[in-house]
């Protein structure tokens, strides 16, 4: 979190996802999003695996034909920093994840994310910042992210919301929040 808090730059039309690429993440979906937003320019950038090779070819034959497209594997964590400075928004795959490591990241980076309506990463960051982030179709994603993008005073305070909300999973506050539970545990032995 510390990392990222400190990531400014030139924000353009830039939406970007990072995540595994294999079937249980459903990032087969993201190109589909992007046909339907041509306007702006999408990043699916992710780790692979031996088993990837059926889901890579997927994901091209969906973005065949698309220019603001562009799919990114096995990438350093520098380009993954570089890209989350120059993005506007954190497009999630549709898939319920029980946390999201990445939609936290994103939003200490001060990037709008927009996630699947379910799960922890919902539940726990993205309702927080603003409800109207979640998604349940294509369609809807495509539908919030043009929103966001033709809407630049919005985007901005939705960035500095998510970073707020970011915050809150920093290591000093789970630190706080650790000490906190310990302390109710021991009750009074924890005064002395």
């Amino acid at each position: 979190m510390e990392e990222l808090s400190s990531l400014n730059g030139d924000r353009g039309k830039i939406v970007l996802t990072v995540s595994r690429i294999d079937w249980g993440k459903r990032v087969t979906e993201i190109p589909e999003i992007a046909r339907l937003v041509p306007e702006a320019e999408f990043y699916l950038v992710g780790s692979t695996s031996s088993s990837s090779g059926p889901i890579l070819n997927l994901i091209e034959e969906r973005a065949r034909g698309l220019s603001n497209f562009h799919l990114e594997t096995d990438v350093p964590r520098k380009r993954i920093i570089e890209l989350m400075s120059q993005a506007s928004i954190y497009l999630h795959p549709p898939f319920a994840e029980h946390f999201g490591f990445a939609i936290a990241e994103a939003a200490a980076a001060g990037l709008v994310p927009v996630v699947y309506r379910d799960g922890g990463g919902w539940t726990d960051i993205v309702s927080r910042i603003d409800e109207e982030l979640g998604y349940t179709s294509v369609e809807e994603a495509a539908r919030i992210i043009r929103f966001l993008l033709n809407d630049p005073e919005r985007l901005k305070a939705l960035s500095a919301r998510a970073r707020e909300v970011a915050k809150g999973f920093s290591y000093e506050r789970f630190r706080e929040k650790l000490n906190e539970v310990i302390k109710e545990l021991a009750g009074p032995k924890a005064e002395r």
